[in-house]
C-alpha cells in the first residue's frame, strides 16, 4: 500500500482528498499546507508518494515541487492545475510525475498515483543511467590521460601501459581509475 502525503491549502479539498484516497486503499501519512512544507516535514510523513492540489502553481510552488521530487527523489502529482501550456512545461521541469489539469472524481486516484510512480520510476531508471554512462566517460578519459602519461615518460604501448594499469589495480584492490588518478596525480606533482 502506498503512503500518500497531501500538500494543500485548501483543508476542505484536502479533507476530500484525504477521504477519498483512503477509500481507495491509500494510506494517508499527513495533510500539509504549503506553510509547512520543508525537507524535514515531508521526511517525517514518509510518504511513497506526494500529492500537490494547487489551482495555479506559482514560481515558489514550483521550486518546492522541485525539491521534493529531486532532492527527496519522491513522485509528486498536482492536482487541480492550469490547463496552459506554459504551466504545464514549467510543473514538468521542475519534476511533476503527473499533471492533472482537469476536476477529478475519487475513482480516479488511483490509476494516476500509480502512473505517477511508475513514470516516476522509469525517469529516475533513465537519470541513474545517465549518470553511470557519464561517470564511466570520466573514468574513460582518466584512464585515457594516464595511459598517455605512461606511454611518454616509459615508453610503453598502449596495450602494455592499460596491461601495467590493470595489473597494478588488480593488486592493489582499486578501481582502474583510482590507479589512473594516482598516475596523474603524481605526473603533476613531478612537473
Amino acid at each position: 500500500m502506498k503512503r500518500i502525503l497531501i500538500i494543500d491549502d485548501a483543508t476542505d479539498r484536502a479533507a476530500w482528498l484525504k477521504a477519498s484516497l483512503e477509500l481507495a486503499g491509500f494510506n494517508v501519512a499527513g495533510v500539509l499546507a504549503w506553510e509547512q512544507v520543508d525537507e524535514h516535514s515531508i521526511q517525517a510523513a514518509s510518504a511513497d508518494v506526494i500529492i500537490v492540489d494547487a489551482n495555479a502553481p506559482g514560481r515558489d510552488t514550483l521550486e518546492q515541487i522541485s525539491l521534493m521530487s529531486a532532492t527527496l527523489e519522491k513522485p509528486v502529482v498536482v492536482l487541480g492545475a492550469q490547463k496552459d501550456q506554459q504551466s504545464i512545461r514549467e510543473a514538468m521541469r521542475a519534476g511533476v510525475s503527473a499533471y492533472v489539469a482537469h476536476t477529478i472524481q475519487g475513482e480516479d486516484l488511483s490509476g494516476i498515483i500509480h502512473v505517477a510512480a511508475a513514470r516516476f520510476a522509469e525517469h529516475k531508471k533513465l537519470r541513474d543511467e545517465l549518470k553511470e554512462a557519464k561517470s564511466q566517460l570520466v573514468e574513460r578519459k582518466l584512464v585515457d590521460r594516464a595511459k598517455g602519461i605512461l606511454m611518454a615518460d616509459h615508453g610503453y604501448s598502449e596495450p602494455e601501459a592499460y596491461k601495467r594499469m590493470r595489473n597494478m589495480a588488480m593488486s592493489k584492490g582499486k578501481r582502474l581509475a583510482e590507479i589512473a588518478e594516482a598516475i596523474i596525480m603524481a605526473k603533476e606533482l613531478s612537473a
